[in-house]
């Protein structure tokens, strides 16, 4: 039988993924990620997105949300932070709300993860 991951389980999985790779700076990365929820809601995907790249530990981050929203939106040429901005930018409404709702699901499983792994 073939298995069926749910959409929840694809976000769960990729941000246990991301957690376990992080090898230096997890103090700050964890920071920062505690607060991508609020950010994401206050300021929108396109500012949250340009303040992360203007930090080292927001590079990692965003990078992996940008390898994440490819894989499971399907859209093609996100590859990091970089290219996710330029997909904002260049995004109609309805691609924009798609990767602000995948955005918010997917670092909701971050911040509860890292949460979770600081708490040990």
């Amino acid at each position: 039988m073939a298995k069926i991951e749910s959409l929840e389980q694809v976000r769960a999985k990729h941000a246990w993924e991301f957690i376990e790779s992080i090898d230096k700076n997890f103090d700050k990365i964890a920071s920062l990620t505690r607060r991508l929820p609020a950010m994401l809601l206050t300021s929108g995907l396109g500012q949250t997105v340009a303040f992360c790249l203007s930090k080292d530990e927001g590079k990692t981050v965003i990078d992996n949300i940008a390898k994440h929203l490819s894989e499971v939106t399907g859209i093609e040429g996100i590859t990091c932070g970089n290219d996710l901005l330029e997909k904002i930018k260049g995004s109609n409404h309805e691609t924009y709300i798609i990767f602000s709702r995948e955005t918010l699901k997917y670092v909701t499983w971050l911040k509860r993860l890292i949460e979770a792994q600081t708490e040990e």
